[in-house]
């Protein structure tokens, strides 16, 4: 149908015509999946991701200029969008950013009668680890860390940060 993207963006540009709209989707789609897994995407998330960023790629097509290669502009707005989403996600679940999936295991589970005995003291042993770090902490850097406190304005986001990096360095050193 279309062998060029700015021959597709051009169509949807001038009569919204929606096969070029499909055909830049399905075309691309591989590669926009690919730069939502580099980011870190939960498996889960990978789909929305994909629709988010063709919805920013959509409302951009005007200012995009043909002499540029259209996967390299694809892939500066999905890298992006999904570092924007990214920093939204760690942002609205606790210690996310910190531990990458780790902490949320670690202390959203009770170890139960069929875990593994060796498994039970590894967690006890992170356990024991995590309030300890966490126990050199302020009250205000504790919420901040738990997600208690919301960080909405840029001084929380900044103390947040460092609270994560300073409690990724304690672990490190344990």
């Amino acid at each position: 149908m279309f062998d060029d993207p700015v021959i597709a963006i051009q169509s949807w540009l001038s009569r919204h015509d929606q096969n070029a709209a499909a055909w830049l989707v399905n075309e691309h789609r591989p590669q926009v999946l690919r730069a939502a897994r580099s980011w870190g995407a939960p498996h889960w998330l990978e789909e929305d991701v994909v629709q988010e960023v063709f919805l920013r790629v959509f409302r951009s097509l005007p200012r995009f200029e043909s002499r540029m290669p259209f996967a390299h502009w694809l892939a500066v707005i999905a890298r992006n969008t999904c570092a924007k989403l990214r920093r939204h996600w760690c942002h609205r679940h606790r210690l996310s950013a910190g531990f990458e999936d780790g902490a949320l295991e670690l202390l959203d589970e009770t170890p139960s009668m069929q875990t593994a005995p060796d498994a039970q003291l590894i967690r006890k042993e992170w356990m024991t680890h995590l309030t300890q770090a966490l126990s050199q902490f302020s009250k205000r850097d504790r919420l901040l860390l738990e997600g208690t406190t919301s960080a909405q304005t840029p001084a929380h986001r900044v103390a947040l940060h460092r609270a994560r990096t300073r409690l990724r360095t304690l672990l490190n050193q344990s």
